[in-house]
């Protein structure tokens, strides 16, 4: 598991629903408090005996084809990370809570007296190539995201806590000064000094530090521009995990053989093969058992899927969360920070709060998400239990259109004469906005339809892009790429998050991520309490937590929408696969190698 937020490529998000399973048995139901608990089992257990090798049938269910980028400072795609996960592995090893245990390809220490990170890379972990993995490699990926040339999404405020890094990332410094070799660039030792010391340090995805290495050696000729598009960095990569690549069709599959230079013990299986599955395709082929293992199925597609035989659903609570988002300003990629300053009505808070109480959420998510989702209160998913604040009230729990025409009122705007729209009296301009909305399911046209007129009801005309629906790949371009067309207002934009809550990366004025582009002094202030040095006191940082979601509910710079969880079909003929979060075991590698197979085609029953 990658351990940095990135787009949620499934098709249940942004909005973007499918299916008509109204009359879907429910698997569980989820409180006022909009909770969220997992009804499937993390394991699927198999008594079988197994064979011997075998090739592993992997579905990743998505409505648009795989990037492949192999650069972690490049990729930002969750589909990437999915189909990527046989050869990748990160630097180090997390329990069933996100904390960094010891045993992984490398091990990391803090001082805090000192204020430094060291890391440990093993003497025998190597690249698939053979060669070794230096600590030079794992201080590339650092300079990857750093240098400005790359256009790397990772750059955020987080990483200029390491010292030398903003001297680096603006040019006046052509090394990282701090970040060293006790044994040389070519050994096995990195380490990084930090000004602060931080809350989340000892939990993977906490942004203050990086998870994986880049081959130097392997990559170090290529000119940044052509970085993202190269051969090395697409289909002929290198990596660590227990398996290599072998053939990748661009964007539609990728042939996994074992690594003979992996760590770990050697893995079970011969060889994975990974395909992208249009979700549209995805119940016909477990029918007809192609594939062993279904990731990324879709809440729409459970109605129908559960009752196919030779299959378990196992599943997690996701590090997940949907909103609505508003497009308040632009990135400006010359001084790496977001900038509020777009003219529009949707600067006047009221006015979000209006477009978010409008919304029928909870009824769109019981009727076609089969009881796998529940609206969202906070950008907090609930599995950071200690976090979480089910106090805020949010605005997906209930359409409150009284409350929307009130605040619309509030903000200046009058309904027209034909009492159809309301207009902004000093310009007699109706109020109408252009929505970004996604594609990917079959009925994800009725449901942004549906929004639309729920809009209407409050007085607010609102237009589809280009008056249909995007698709991911194209949506992901115009909401990170400053020079793409923004002639957009608001959009839906869903996350398969980083495994340390803190939201710095996601949110802060530096953040690429913030693709709604909102900055205030006081959201500055939250997000730097969460991670400053008085937040080792886990109470304060708690409390900083509901400060700092309390604040996103009264601002509504983004309108929470909804929680899910993942849920994976397993084929009856698959042993030892577990969706839980964390690594198993301490020397034998992670849970790819230790996957089996009990008879040479899948299961029928």
């Amino acid at each position: 598991m990658k351990k940095v937020s990135k787009w949620f490529a499934g098709s249940a998000a942004f909005a973007t629903l499918a299916g008509t399973v109204a009359t879907a048995a429910v698997p569980f139901t989820a409180n006022a408090a909009t909770k969220i608990k997992n009804p499937f089992p993390a394991a699927y257990h198999n008594s079988r005996s197994a064979i011997s090798g075998g090739n592993l049938r992997y579905a990743e269910i998505s409505d648009t084809p795989f990037v492949g980028q192999w650069v972690q400072a490049l990729s930002q795609e969750a589909t990437d990370s999915d189909v990527e996960a046989p050869a990748f592995e990160s630097l180090f090893w997390t329990d069933s809570n996100f904390r960094i245990k010891r045993g992984g390809p490398a091990n990391i220490s803090f001082n805090n007296s000192n204020r430094t990170a060291t890391i440990t890379l093993r003497n025998n972990l190597r690249w698939s190539d053979g060669s070794q993995v230096t600590a030079k490699d794992v201080e590339y990926e650092y300079e990857l995201v750093a240098n400005p040339a790359y256009k790397s999404s990772r750059w955020t405020s987080s990483l200029s806590n390491i010292v030398g890094m903003d001297d680096y990332h603006t040019g006046k410094s052509r090394t990282i000064s701090g970040i060293t070799y006790p044994d040389g660039p070519n050994g096995k030792t990195l380490r990084i000094q930090f000004k602060e010391m931080k809350p989340g340090f000892n939990f993977s995805g906490n942004g203050y530090y990086l998870e994986s290495a880049e081959p130097y050696n392997y990559l170090r000729n290529i000119q940044p521009g052509r970085l993202a598009s190269d051969a090395r960095t697409t289909t002929r990569p290198l990596t660590t995990g227990p398996f290599r690549v072998r053939r990748i069709v661009s964007g539609e599959s990728i042939s996994y053989e074992r690594n003979p230079y992996y760590w770990g013990a050697r893995p079970k299986l011969n060889s994975v093969t990974v395909t992208i599955v249009a979700p549209a395709k995805a119940v016909a082929s477990m029918r007809s058992h192609q594939y062993d293992i279904y990731n990324g199925m879709t809440s729409d597609l459970y109605a129908q899927a559960r009752k196919v035989k030779a299959y378990t659903t196992t599943g997690r609570e996701a590090l997940y969360f949907q909103a609505l988002y508003f497009n308040l300003g632009h990135y400006d990629q010359r001084r790496s920070i977001n900038v509020t300053d777009r003219k529009t009505p949707l600067s006047n808070p009221n006015v979000r709060k209006a477009m978010g109480y409008a919304r029928n959420v909870s009824q769109v998510l019981k009727k076609y998400y089969s009881g796998l989702s529940v609206p969202a209160n906070t950008t907090i998913p609930p599995v950071f239990d200690r976090y979480w604040d089910s106090s805020v009230n949010g605005y997906s729990q209930n359409q409150n259109l009284k409350r929307a025409n009130s605040l619309l009122t509030k903000a200046g705007y009058r309904w027209n004469k034909n009492h159809t729209y309301r207009i902004d009296p000093s310009t007699k301009k109706t109020l109408s906005f252009v929505y970004l909305a996604r594609s990917g399911q079959s009925n994800s046209e009725i449901v942004a339809q549906n929004y639309i007129q729920q809009w209407k009801k409050i007085g607010v005309r609102v237009r589809l892009y280009k008056g249909k629906l995007t698709d991911f790949n194209t949506w992901v371009q115009m909401t990170t790429d400053p020079s793409a067309d923004q002639n957009w207002d608001f959009t839906d934009g869903a996350w398969q998050t980083s495994s340390e809550p803190s939201q710095m990366d996601l949110f802060s004025a530096s953040a690429p991520f913030n693709f709604g582009h909102f900055t205030s002094k006081r959201l500055t202030t939250l997000l730097n309490n969460i991670d400053s040095q008085k937040a080792l006191s886990a109470s304060y940082r708690r409390n900083q937590f509901r400060k700092y979601q309390q604040y996103v509910y009264n601002s509504a710079f983004v309108i929470p929408t909804q929680y899910r969880i993942d849920w994976i079909p397993v084929n009856h003929r698959v042993k030892g696969y577990s969706a839980a979060y964390g690594n198993k075991g301490t020397t034998t590698g992670n849970g790819w190698n230790t996957i089996q197979l009990t008879s040479r085609r899948p299961a029928s029953k």
